[in-house]
């Protein structure tokens, strides 16, 4: 537990970044990094639960091309009984391999004083959105920043509005009027060469990276089109270029004793009396598209891009957490949005390095018996059944059924969920009825017990995702 603690402490407040870049999900400003998180989710929440967000046949096929693995044939025969010849060859074979699982790094060191200045500096940006002048707001680390297809989570936003960005509720898209990024220890080069780009490419008018171990704020300005270093003047104050009449006084953040100074009780910047004043920032809408639940992982062999539909919906809240010797960032929903991502952004050639392959072959072996076993849904479909008369009994419908992995020729997995479907939903009948009325979707997943609950209602207009869960056949109840 001692080296599991060590761990998760080592993911620092700088490091706790969830972003898509180039279509693949990076963790804490580097690929090792992300590797890092996929095996700590690996080693925490089980091989079982990670083998079940691929096909089957793909992780055997990633063995047999990563490591040599005898190659698996006539899956769809095995007995429970007398198992495939070759099951009990991959078995021999991988008790007798000789490999050390790579174990992915922590890079760089943070320390305490590093995260007083970069909250200093985050607070003060926040009281600099508080003014009465309203000259826009701003956000700290685990806000997505939408700039095309990619998403990225400074360590300081501030943003105007309209026309060059908009709020939603779960991102900011557009370029920011001022974008801060602070250096995390080793690895320095990532947002110079991957990340300055992408803002210079999507106009961010102001970049700043800050360097806390060299005690140096460079401050970038866009200008045709390119990033130029700019200076602070003889007093040292930084005029800011998107915020006309603002002034940042620099040394505020290398005084000593940082942890003591207020940003709220002496200011960080100063500000024109002159400033025009901008209208309040609302947002436009979720930005968020719900149907994205029933969707499956396209994981390969090799890296599957991922897209920002799909990112904005996975990606949790980036609070890293231990519970139970798991490390847990958003929960059940949050782990397995990470875990099926990082698959993608690696491939499974890549990832079955992470464990020994006697791990693999097992899980694997795991999964395939407990799908063969006739009985192993049993339970499942009496919660099924138990949520269908209660709805028939207490709701007007026309017809009920199941759909999704309860029906699929899958085995039932911690991230299974059983999918009721009704047609001919009658509303309450007036407003009394509407008073008493509990929606059939909370009622679904109260009843679900230890079972994770979706509701279906066929009658309605269908997303994409409903349309192939129904697509692929259901049972009616």
């Amino acid at each position: 537990m001692t080296d599991l603690l060590q761990e998760h402490r080592a993911w620092t407040p700088g490091s706790r970044k969830l972003e898509l870049i180039h279509g693949q999900l990076r963790v804490g400003d580097h690929a090792t990094h992300s590797l890092r998180l996929l095996k700590q989710i690996l080693r925490g929440w089980g091989m079982d639960a990670i083998v079940a967000l691929a096909p089957e046949r793909l992780w055997w096929q990633a063995l047999s091309e990563t490591f040599g693995a005898p190659p698996i044939t006539g899956l769809d025969q095995w007995d429970e009984i007398a198992p495939l010849p070759a099951v009990t060859a991959l078995q021999t074979w991988a008790s007798t391999i000789d490999y050390t699982p790579s174990h992915p790094p922590h890079l760089g060191q943070w320390q305490w004083d590093d995260t007083h200045r970069r909250q200093a500096l985050q607070l003060a940006f926040f009281e600099l959105s508080r003014r009465p002048e309203k000259l826009g707001s701003s956000t700290g680390i685990g806000v997505v920043n939408r700039l095309g297809e990619t998403g990225l989570m400074p360590d300081i936003v501030f943003y105007c509005g309209e026309p060059r960005n908009r709020l939603y509720d779960y991102y900011v898209e557009g370029a920011a009027e001022v974008v801060v990024e602070f250096l995390q220890p080793g690895c320095e080069e990532y947002v110079r060469t991957v990340k300055q780009p992408i803002y210079q490419a999507a106009g961010v008018p102001e970049l700043w990276i800050v360097d806390l171990r060299q005690r140096h704020l460079q401050f970038l300005r866009l200008i045709d089109g390119s990033y130029q270093v700019q200076t602070p003047d003889a007093d040292g104050c930084y005029a800011i270029s998107s915020l006309p009449g603002v002034t940042f006084l620099v040394e505020r953040l290398w005084q000593p004793d940082i942890q003591d100074l207020n940003p709220c009780a002496e200011p960080w910047f100063e500000v024109a009396a002159d400033t025009p004043k901008r209208p309040k920032l609302t947002s436009v809408g979720e930005g968020l598209d719900w149907s994205k639940a029933l969707l499956k992982f396209p994981v390969g062999l090799d890296p599957v891009p991922i897209r920002f539909e799909d990112y904005i919906y996975w990606c949790p809240p980036t609070k890293f957490e231990l519970v139970n010797g798991q490390i847990n960032i958003g929960g059940q929903d949050g782990i397995k949005g990470l875990a099926g991502m990082l698959m993608m952004t690696f491939g499974l050639r890549e990832v079955v390095k992470l464990a020994h392959s006697q791990a693999w072959v097992q899980a694997l072996v795991n999964s395939r018996t407990h799908a063969i076993n006739p009985n192993h849904k049993a339970a499942v479909w009496h919660t099924a059944q138990t949520v269908a008369t209660f709805l028939r009994h207490h709701y007007q419908c026309d017809r009920i059924a199941v759909a999704g992995d309860l029906i699929a020729p899958v085995p039932w997995s911690l991230w299974s969920e059983i999918v009721v479907v009704i047609w001919g939903l009658l509303p309450p009948n007036d407003e009394i009825d509407l008073n008493r009325y509990t929606a059939p979707e909370q009622v679904v997943q109260q009843l679900g017990g230890e079972y994770r609950m979706r509701l279906i209602d066929a009658s309605r207009a269908l997303t994409e995702a409903e349309q192939e869960v129904l697509a692929a056949g259901w049972i009616d109840l």
